[in-house]
């Protein structure tokens, strides 16, 4: 059975409150309804529940999982796809000067869907993370892409999950531009959610940090490491769009609104 317009939302399941292919959902329910009811039939909920299952049933070759040769070669089939996209940080070296190294690579993007970027990179849910993922109905959205014969993580942000004030995530994909085949933010959206994370989402500055804002604004390195400077630069930019702090949905995020 082909579903080709695919829509996931939230819906009561045996499993709890669950992401699902509503269709899909509904179909089943419909079947074992028409069959007495009880649990005679089975479908998957979504990609991760496919993948688990045929992996329990023993037909792992019957799923050929996506890989890619390089990081850039992620970047083309997204960009071929039409998803819209942005790297959000640390992509001064990608794609082609990065070593792809599991233990030090890890890829945040901004997706206008979270579905299909899982679908178009075959993301698969660390196993250690399975119970408080999206894909369960929770709030982990990290993903691991196979690259280069390695599993890279990969965190697919997405519309609506307050990671960003939503419009500030609709005006950063509107705003993009495309840098070395990948898409970024433009310079003032790179900037200012760069501090927002930095100060909002994280306890420390880092060093790195530190040195973007540097480059990113010509601010002094007293500048770079003061909250309460960032603080005021950032509400100006944000006051100046509408748009609010908001606390993430995911809850490894952290929401640190006074500076420590």
């Amino acid at each position: 059975i082909y579903d080709h317009n695919p829509k996931y939302d939230f819906r009561p399941t045996s499993k709890g409150q669950r992401m699902v292919n509503t269709a899909m959902l509904d179909l089943k329910r419909a079947l074992r309804t028409d069959m007495g009811g009880g649990f005679k039939i089975h479908a998957t909920d979504n990609i991760q529940e496919t993948k688990e299952n045929m992996e329990a049933l023993g037909m792992p070759e019957e799923y050929n999982l996506r890989q890619f040769d390089t990081l850039g070669r992620v970047f083309d089939v997204l960009n071929f796809s039409g998803i819209e996209y942005v790297v959000l940080r640390n992509f001064e070296k990608m794609p082609d000067e990065i070593k792809v190294d599991p233990s030090h690579l890890d890829v945040d993007l901004l997706v206008s869907d979270y579905y299909e970027a899982k679908r178009l990179l075959d993301g698969l849910n660390p196993y250690n993370m399975w119970s408080t993922s999206y894909e369960n109905g929770f709030y982990r959205i990290v993903n691991r892409v196979t690259i280069d014969g390695k599993l890279v993580d990969f965190d697919f942000r997405y519309m609506g999950d307050n990671y960003y004030d939503r419009q500030w995530q609709l005006d950063i994909l509107k705003r993009r531009i495309k840098l070395r085949g990948m898409f970024v933010p433009s310079k003032e959206d790179h900037l200012h959610s760069l501090i927002y994370h930095a100060i909002i989402q994280k306890q420390t500055i880092s060093e790195t940090y530190v040195k973007q804002f540097k480059e990113l604004s010509n601010y002094t390195e007293t500048q770079a490491r003061d909250k309460k400077f960032l603080r005021e630069r950032l509400d100006t930019f944000m006051d100046g769009h509408g748009y609010k702090m908001v606390k993430p949905n995911d809850k490894t995020v952290g929401y640190f609104l006074t500076p420590s």
